[in-house]
């Protein structure tokens, strides 16, 4: 707790506690002996420490949930919100837009209400335009990619919020982070709604033959494991309130064929891919700047992709057929 010390002694609230962020974060944050209240839109797993914390169940775009769950709280992060591949936020475009925004809004209106003290809002790295190298001062520079741009705008309005209560009501009281596609424990292995990395790996451990990939392998992206997406809102919470957005990622980016070839390593399976050119490969190059959360925050990430990978792999092997998604 020496590291944290605006942790020591508070009541924290994290939202979307089940989901990939909010589940680390909580793990994390009773490691430390905070005392924390947490949300989900359904029941928690059977996994979920619902015996150390103080668990409430309902939807953050109800305003009288939201100020329930905020209440009394001296610090919040923020992680809830809706999620999913690429073609889920295409066909559920409205889901993406509206329920993110209402989500956000809300939650963020009541913590202001409630006078939560320190918040840590979790936006993502697809508010920004199309780049090779996401840097934060960019972000406004032209609208979101095509791709996920409903999703996008409703994080990008929910950081307009934060400046927007600064101007009117005086409060610097928010960092903001911006991760890149983040994997690891407890993440979506669900094939219809996974992203690239926890697809891949249920799809090798079902024995997939022939193990088909859409484009050729060459597209680079910034893949991050979870505890390391976890370190960089702790320190943004600590270090980085009132100073803008800060860009969470690995430093580097990673080929696709580099993931594929991680993913069957590290599950064994051992077959030749069908590289689909075909299919589009997408943009050739999409990876985060962490230049400014290593200067001022002092975020360092650690775990590399083959490493994040078979840490992942061995977890959903154990849990896998215990009620995970």
């Amino acid at each position: 707790m020496t590291d944290f010390p605006s942790l020591a002694g508070r009541r924290v609230l994290i939202t979307g506690a089940t989901g990939l962020f909010g589940r680390a974060l909580v793990d994390r944050l009773l490691d430390m002996g905070v005392t924390l209240r947490t949300t989900s839109r359904r029941p928690p797993p059977p996994d979920f420490p619902i015996d150390r914390v103080e668990h409430c169940v309902g939807d953050l775009a109800d305003q009288s949930f939201a100020r329930r769950a905020t209440k009394d709280m001296d610090g919040l992060f923020h992680l809830a919100g809706r999620r999913g591949s690429l073609g889920i936020q295409r066909r559920q475009a409205a889901t993406m837009l509206g329920e993110n925004l209402m989500i956000c809004l809300t939650t963020l209106a009541a913590a202001r209400h409630s006078g939560v003290e320190r918040i840590l809002y979790a936006s993502t790295v697809t508010v920004y335009p199309h780049m090779e190298v996401y840097r934060e001062e960019l972000a406004w520079s032209g609208n979101p990619h095509p791709a996920n741009e409903y999703a996008a705008w409703a994080k990008r309005i929910a950081e307009k919020y934060v400046e927007a209560q600064e101007l009117e009501y005086g409060l610097k009281n928010t960092a903001i982070v911006r991760p890149v596609n983040t994997f690891g424990p407890h993440d979506d292995f669900a094939p219809e709604t996974a992203l690239v990395v926890p697809a891949l790996i249920g799809r090798a451990l079902s024995g997939e033959t022939p193990f088909t990939v859409w484009g050729d392998g060459s597209a680079v992206r910034d893949l991050l494991y979870v505890s390391d997406a976890v370190d960089g809102m702790l320190l943004a919470y600590e270090k980085g309130i009132g100073l803008g957005a800060f860009n969470i990622g690995s430093g580097r980016g990673y080929s696709i064929r580099e993931v594929v070839a991680a993913v069957l390593a590290a599950t064994g399976h051992d077959v030749e891919v069908n590289w689909d050119t075909t299919k589009p490969t997408g943009e050739a190059r999409k990876v985060a700047d962490i230049t400014r959360a290593r200067t001022l925050l002092g975020y360092d990430p650690k775990v590399g992709l083959a490493e994040a990978i078979s840490l992942t792999v061995d977890w959903y092997r154990r849990n896998r057929g215990a009620g995970r998604r």
